[in-house]
């Protein structure tokens, strides 16, 4: 009988914690979104242009450093980017979605570019409405429960010295990714999403070779920042894209052992938000 009880109470409890990490994402969300505008405000906002600058910089694995223009479209869960360079060698990105099916831009016929193959591969970034933050209509958390993701509440985190809280994310389908979302604990505004991907080495044929295997890892960050009110809705000025990949050298280069690290960065600033403007259909066909 004792044991029927403290079962009891165990079940209770794991059953109370459950319900208390589940009320603290609700309220969060619903804190979160409030934190962009009313519910009419963000209603209204049937389709959205925002236009500006982009910076592109190779912060490793390389030298660049070039300006260009970036245009995100979007009208409900379909979206455009543009993120355009004035380099024949690397004319920059191109996604479209039409909330289903993807098409990446590519930099030739057949060849992407590191960070567009990645997008490519996890298109769930775009479909499942995280592009982008709150800069897309489809925003994932505006309708989280009718796309069946999971939210799950990590508590508060340090990032880049600022305590942050921090949500995991995991769509209805299966993806390989770790998507975690942050966001600030005085104004519950969206400040950044962290996508991550680790490839374990298959496992070589001789001991020694296993020693010498590495990991394959992938990182890709969204921060926002600067927020603007535009048609009463609070949305950012300032949206920075870093892709990190972490790739290990082929056989016969020199240090094996050791990874080539590549990052790659978009720093976009948005000169100009504009909402229900009527948009060409065509903008978002998938061909």
């Amino acid at each position: 009988m004792r044991s029927l009880v403290v079962l009891i109470a165990i079940v209770a409890t794991v059953s109370l914690s459950a319900a208390k990490d589940e009320l603290q994402v609700g309220d969060l969300v619903k804190q979160h979104l409030n934190s962009i505008g009313t519910e009419q405000a963000r209603a209204a906002a049937k389709t959205r242009v925002a236009e500006g600058t982009v910076r592109f910089r190779i912060l490793s694995g390389g030298t660049g450093d070039q300006e260009g223009k970036q245009v995100f479209i979007s009208e409900g869960r379909k979206l455009v980017t543009l993120l355009k360079l004035p380099n024949p060698s690397y004319r920059g990105e191109r996604f479209v979605s039409d909330g289903k099916k993807t098409v990446i831009g590519n930099m030739t016929p057949g060849v992407y570019s590191n960070f567009g193959r990645f997008i490519e591969v996890h298109d769930e970034i775009l479909t499942e409405g995280l592009w982008g933050g709150t800069l897309f209509t489809g925003w994932a958390l505006a309708s989280f429960e009718d796309r069946h993701a999971k939210l799950h509440y990590d508590g508060l985190k340090k990032m880049n010295g600022s305590e942050l809280h921090r949500v995991s994310y995991t769509p209805s389908k299966r993806t390989d990714l770790e998507i975690e979302l942050y966001f600030e604990p005085e104004t519950f505004r969206h400040v950044m999403t962290t996508y991550e991907l680790t490839i374990n080495p298959q496992l070589a044929g001789r001991e020694r070779d296993n020693g010498q295997q590495q990991l394959t890892h992938y990182r890709l960050e969204e921060r926002f920042s600067d927020f603007k009110q535009t048609d009463n809705l609070w949305l950012p000025g300032r949206w920075i894209v870093q892709f990190t990949s972490d790739v290990p050298r082929r056989p016969g280069s020199p240090s094996l052992a050791a990874a080539q690290t590549a990052v790659t960065e978009f720093n976009t600033t948005e000169t100009s938000i504009s909402h229900n403007v009527s948009l060409d259909p065509r903008n978002f066909e998938i061909k």
